[in-house]
């Protein structure tokens, strides 16, 4: 069923009176769980704006969530989310119409600009009533889990501050057009001035990279919450991706992703936020709109001039 031709095409074109069913799919795969999750936004509304039924597909390409043994076996996409409209991969390939979406992005999809996270347009409204329709709902029993987290975690007491800080190949790699994380210690700076100016009694550190995490713990002591999960000892000589650094664990591709995206409801369910620009923070501006303050990290773009 893998289909090597990037661009949007018909898999089958039969009776122009039944439903056509959109394969939402991606080649590259290294991608990262929420970089996917903004990428599949773009494609659903795509396909809902040409009366196209969206079916996302991480079971027939490699993905960095999918175990190799379990490729055209099983659907990655839904170990974490629902199908958009409830329908699986067996019923849209059967089906008589079936499109295979473009193998990158198709735009507009939420981006990481300053103009979508600080509400200066409508994107985000956009967006984020994709997420109210529930055509990317996280799972049920996943969401259960998070906030059974949240509660052992936090108390009604409490003022959280989220952080949400990347490391590992956003900072080495640096590729044109990505916008460059802050310096460890300049981030320190802002979240201890946030967390007084803003009166929140503790912070939650959302990051993959056990760098970041020693710095901030070794700072701020017990005001520095965190996640229980296996954190990215990244190692800039032998690792290309952080999607494809392992951690000595049974079921680690399905747990990264699993940490990854509880990490991110997590950071949405705080009071304010602190946020380096990347797919989480992003995801996290999508799921909620009630943070009574934000700052984010504007330190230019790998490449370009440009601030924003």
């Amino acid at each position: 069923m893998f289909d090597k031709d990037p661009e949007e095409h018909y898999l089958k074109q039969g009776d122009p009176d039944k439903p056509t069913y959109y394969i939402i799919r991606r080649m590259a795969d290294t991608t990262g769980l929420l970089t996917r999750y903004r990428m599949i936004m773009g494609h659903v509304r795509y396909a809902l704006s040409k009366s196209w039924i969206p079916v996302v597909d991480m079971q027939h390409y490699p993905n960095p969530y999918l175990e190799p043994a379990k490729l055209g076996q099983e659907n990655s996409w839904e170990y974490y989310f629902e199908q958009p409209l409830r329908i699986g991969l067996e019923e849209a390939y059967n089906a008589e119409n079936v499109v295979l979406s473009d193998a990158d992005v198709v735009r507009p999809y939420p981006a990481h600009s300053l103009k979508l996270l600080e509400k200066k347009n409508d994107d985000l409204v956009e967006w984020r009533m994709l997420v109210k329709l529930g055509l990317l709902k996280i799972k049920p029993e996943l969401m259960e889990e998070i906030l059974a987290t949240r509660d052992r975690m936090f108390s009604r007491e409490d003022r959280v501050l989220g952080v949400i800080l990347r490391g590992t190949d956003f900072l080495v790699r640096k590729l044109k057009g990505r916008p460059i994380p802050p310096p460890v210690d300049f981030a320190k700076s802002v979240v201890n001035a946030k967390l007084k100016e803003w009166k929140c009694n503790k912070f939650f550190l959302a990051t993959e990279d056990k760098k970041i995490l020693e710095s901030f713990q070794e700072n701020f002591g017990y005001r520095c919450v965190i996640l229980d999960r296996g954190y990215v000892d990244y190692n800039s000589v032998k690792d290309k991706w952080v999607t494809v650094c392992s951690i000595d664990r049974e079921n680690d591709r399905y747990l990264q992703g699993k940490e990854y995206l509880t990490q991110i409801v997590l950071l949405s369910m705080c009071n304010a936020l602190v946020a380096a620009r990347c797919s989480g923070t992003t995801t996290a501006m999508v799921l909620n709109n009630k943070f009574e303050q934000t700052y984010f990290f504007n330190v230019g773009r790998y490449g370009t001039i440009t601030l924003d």
